[in-house]
């Protein structure tokens, strides 16, 4: 596994959006190690929205399947309020009917579980590059 501190990228601060908190705890380490400062996590859509108005977070990595609110409702929200605002979705749905729900919305990027760090690692870069939606999948078997 290689650290790389930052990349030299616009992107400092990152929020973490799953509803089960080892993951929150994993991702959030892992983007620590790519020299991003993780300003807040939380476990649900609701939650999403309200930390992405409060700490206006350079990206945000947003869970699909949550309680309270989903994260692609979350997404939408956060599309009315910032067109613009990087949001990764990350998903274990990897079913045609994902990009049907993502729809209008276009996320910045999308990462499917499991992940690595390398996945995380080129999607931090892309994103921070690129206004266009991107698509990591873990080639991991």
């Amino acid at each position: 596994m290689n650290v790389i501190p930052n990349l030299g990228l616009t992107i400092k601060t990152a929020v973490v959006i799953d509803d089960d908190k080892a993951i929150t705890e994993i991702f959030a380490e892992m983007l620590e190690l790519q020299g991003l400062e993780i300003i807040e996590v939380g476990h649900n859509g609701k939650d999403a929205v309200e930390i992405f108005d409060k700490c206006k977070p350079d990206l945000m990595f947003l869970d699909v399947e949550m309680p309270k609110m989903n994260g692609i409702e979350a997404l939408k929200r956060i599309r009315k309020k910032n067109p613009d605002a990087k949001v990764v979705i990350v998903t274990g749905n990897s079913s045609s009917n994902l990009e049907t729900m993502l729809e209008g919305i276009t996320p910045s990027g999308i990462i499917f579980k499991p992940f690595d760090f390398d996945m995380i690692s080129k999607t931090i870069e892309e994103v921070s590059s690129s206004i266009t939606m991107l698509t990591q999948k873990n080639t991991k078997k």
